[in-house]
């Protein structure tokens, strides 16, 4: 199981030191803002990938008066993961104790979803956000996808340097070009079989909200280049602007997802908190994509501020069908653990926190 058993962090922001054991389902974090909640989700965070989801900077999350931080995660399959970040920049990722050579050993043992604020940019985002979801989908269901996309990009990199340098020999380019069109064409692939399964758990989500408003509602993936062109053909098409503008301009990094309502793009038509629900259908979607396999966590933070108790009830719904665990911040105690109470066992039985100047403290849950 991908869910967090215990967590254990030192010198994390305000948190001097933390050692929690947690529950297999719902664990909710009360308290003041600025006391410290959100902290919790960014330790689980950075287990899962290595890094802060507020600041790629990871001395601005080491606390004041310290050298480095730690975080250590115990998982629900008995799998250790513990991430450490000092000040000058070096750090240190072990799984099991041993050594990782990437954050991205991290996200394949703890596949993780979060919901806050920033999580809603995803329909009026640029296309990188987009891409970036769909891409997370594809990386936890296809494992050969890091691979392809990595060769792809490298390949990228090794085609822009040779396009700055302005008129150059074709045959310089060939070989980039070749191994560009061939990761470039597995990429494209593995995410078109990713993505028809996710359009469908989409649209089964969105069918929980009201018709009149959603059923219009499409999502389209767009390959990075012309339609019905192979990638070769596209690239030798585009080489003189390429050149013009020294660097590659379609391609399987320029992919989007896009979200329409009667061919009109979806944000200039729903509300701000329609769009909300809509990306809450999204993501809970790509964790139902995956939990055949893993089944992810989730970080909720205050998500009271952010949808009306109505849907919250119904994403909390969504994710209880396709998440392993969730962590929940929020600042009055009963409206957080409201709509998780009335889902079936063990969802409706959340774990409690009471979170306060950085200290964490489990609180019993009233019985009513």
């Amino acid at each position: 199981m991908s869910s967090v058993s215990r967590l254990v962090l030192s010198n994390f922001r305000n948190i001097t030191a933390a050692d929690l054991s947690l529950a297999p389902a719902v664990n909710l974090f009360c308290g003041a803002n600025g006391s410290g909640k959100t902290s919790l989700l960014e330790a689980v965070h950075m287990l899962a990938s290595g890094r802060s989801f507020r600041s790629r900077q990871s001395q601005t999350v080491i606390r004041y008066d310290a050298e480095s931080l730690a975080v250590f995660g115990r998982l629900g399959s008995g799998v250790t993961l513990g991430v450490e970040k000092r000040r000058d920049g070096q750090g240190r990722i072990r799984i099991n104790q041993a050594p990782a050579e990437s954050s991205s050993q991290l996200a394949a043992c703890l596949p993780l979803q979060v919901i806050n604020s920033e999580s809603f940019a995803a329909l009026d985002g640029g296309p990188g956000v987009r891409r970036q979801l769909l891409d997370w989908t594809v990386f936890h269901v296809e494992h050969s996808f890091a691979q392809h996309w990595k060769v792809y990009q490298s390949a990228l990199k090794q085609r822009n340097a040779l396009l700055r340098r302005g008129k150059i020999d074709s045959n310089l380019l060939a070989p980039w070009e070749h191994q560009l069109v061939q990761s470039g064409e597995a990429v494209d692939a593995l995410r078109r079989r990713v993505f028809k399964n996710l359009r469908i758990l989409f649209r089964e989500r969105l069918g929980d909200l009201p018709a009149e408003i959603f059923e219009p509602l499409e999502l389209h993936y767009r390959s990075g280049w012309k339609k019905d062109t192979s990638l070769a053909d596209s690239l030798r098409e585009s080489l003189d602007g390429d050149l013009a503008q020294g660097f590659t301009r379609i391609g399987p990094h320029r992919a989007d997802l896009r979200f329409t309502i009667n061919g009109q793009p979806a944000h200039a038509v729903l509300s701000r908190g329609q769009q909300k629900m809509a990306v809450c259908a999204l993501r809970t979607a790509m964790a139902a994509t995956i939990s055949g396999r893993e089944k992810p966590v989730f970080l909720v933070d205050d998500l009271p501020s952010e949808l009306d108790e109505e849907n919250q009830q119904c994403f909390a719904r969504w994710v209880s069908d396709c998440a392993s665990q969730v962590l929940v911040t929020g600042i009055e105690r009963q409206v957080t653990e409201r709509p998780w109470l009335s889902l079936p066992q063990p969802w409706c039985e959340p774990r409690m926190f009471h979170v306060e100047h950085g200290q964490v403290t489990p609180t019993v849950l009233d019985k009513d």
